[in-house]
């Protein structure tokens, strides 16, 4: 055996068996009151695992460049795109945001009857749980307390820079809602407009047109609407990577730094980032006739720069000292204000089956339907899905996902894993090449067009849709 398959088999053997290990100790020292969560749970580990098994050697083989994927002739030639073709996604993305628009009026109306016009009824993308909160950042800061919390300074909870640009371009609107509300628009729109200039680096026209597509019809799709900080994440989240993609790994960084500032999750983006520089490194060592040390410098300033990823995620951390006393203030109000612990990804999908079954049997139906099942359907679906088809993806898109959703699935009380799953992006291009086939990608779209009318209407409904 070769000495890298041994070192590739540390790296899959060791996480693996101390995965197992976890989640036997689980099943003993805190067994769970339904045998359905033992059940998803272990079909999520056994799923993650054989995404991993399959993940590692791909890993060391882009780093060591010889996962190399050599693009035909005719996508190299096709893959400029001029003004014309721009502005023509960014009509076809904001009439999708329009489209948004209408479904929730048309949903008011339905439920409550005619009592807003369809202007009148922007208010609902204010009215998400977190919005409040991420407004009060941008009208108030961090230092501000309420009556019913005193001595507790909630906006911790959410990182600063998307309520910090909503603070900058509110005096245009008057408004820091409506300011909030365009800037999540424009975003939104931004963010369809980098996927598709992604997924066109990497492949043809066709297949970034049905990720756009994908993109616009998958269920969490509207809440990049709503006043939070979701599309600014998504949009900092591609440009990053796109910029790393086109060998520009400073702006990356730089991109990383804003990400993991704009949500905790941003910081993930570092793995990728490394995977893809030392992907570039290698070629570009192997294709030298002589390596000096002007190599190396070069290479290691470069490399250096990464750093500022975390640094973003450590700018929010010196907030939370600063404001709350702890580096990780907002760690114990999560606890304390919501009963969320630390907890592997698979446990997390445990508790959220328990969750499930509970607020079904005391016919809690908001809560069951509105926010446990869609937890459930894509912390599985999406896992389910990457295992399908991650082999088709970039390596270090691959990695994004493979640490990211672990990361996100790692509280007991995580309510917004939709939305966050949704804009984890490799999960949308999985669904793109999943779709190839078209009864497949006909069959999906109606899937998913049904899907999203169905959580918007529980959005206006007042569901805890987050």
């Amino acid at each position: 055996m070769q000495r890298n398959d041994v070192v590739k088999g540390v790296f899959i053997v060791v996480p693996l068996t101390v995965l197992c290990v976890l989640y036997g100790l689980w099943l003993v020292m805190d067994t769970p009151v339904y045998v359905e969560s033992m059940i998803v749970g272990g079909a999520v580990l056994l799923l993650y695992a054989l995404l991993y098994i399959r993940f590692v050697p791909r890993a060391f083989d882009f780093v060591m460049g010889a996962d190399q994927v050599t693009l035909p002739a005719t996508v190299q030639r096709t893959s400029t795109v001029n003004v014309r073709e721009i502005l023509r996604l960014v009509l076809m993305l904001a009439i999708g945001r329009g489209v948004f628009m209408l479904g929730a009026f048309l949903w008011s109306l339905y439920l409550n009857g005619y009592t807003e016009t369809v202007f009148e009824i922007q208010h609902i993308w204010a009215d998400h749980l977190y919005a409040g909160r991420i407004i009060s950042i941008a009208n108030k800061g961090y230092a501000v307390e309420t009556a019913e919390y005193a001595g507790k300074f909630l906006n911790l909870l959410f990182p600063p820079l998307y309520s910090w640009i909503v603070r900058l371009i509110s005096p245009f609107y008057l408004s820091s809602i409506r300011a909030g509300f365009f800037v999540s628009n424009i975003n939104a729109i931004l963010s369809g407009i980098v996927l598709y200039l992604l997924v066109l680096h990497d492949s043809d026209r066709r297949s970034a047109v049905r990720a756009l597509w994908y993109y616009s019809i998958l269920p969490p799709s509207f809440l990049l609407t709503c006043t939070i900080p979701a599309s600014t994440f998504l949009l900092l989240s591609l440009l990053s990577i796109y910029c790393a993609r086109r060998r520009f790994f400073i702006p990356a960084s730089l991109l990383g730094a804003l990400a993991a500032l704009t949500e905790r999750i941003g910081i993930v983006l570092v793995v990728p980032l490394l995977l893809e520089f030392f992907n570039d490194m290698t070629g570009e060592y192997r294709s030298l006739s002589e390596v000096t040390w002007r190599f190396y410098l070069k290479k290691g300033l470069v490399g250096a720069t990464f750093v500022l990823v975390p640094l973003g995620f450590v700018t929010y951390l010196a907030i939370n000292r600063s404001v709350g006393g702890s580096f990780f203030t907002y760690v114990e109000y999560l606890e304390e204000l919501y009963s969320s612990r630390f907890a592997l990804f698979y446990r997390a999908c445990g508790v959220q089956t328990g969750k499930l079954i509970e607020a079904y049997h005391a016919f809690d139906i908001g809560k069951a339907y509105g926010l446990y099942l869609p937890s459930l359907l894509f912390a599985v679906g999406s896992l389910a899905l990457l295992f399908t088809k991650g082999k088709e993806l970039r390596v270090s898109y691959l990695a994004y996902f493979m640490v990211y959703y672990p990361v996100i699935l790692s509280q007991t009380s995580v309510m917004d894993a939709p939305r966050q799953l949704f804009c984890c992006f490799p999960v949308i291009i999985a669904m793109m090449r999943l779709t190839k086939n078209r009864l497949v990608d006909l069959l999906l779209s109606l899937l998913c067009i049904a899907g999203s009318v169905a959580y918007l209407g529980m959005y206006v409904a007042g569901w805890p849709v987050v």
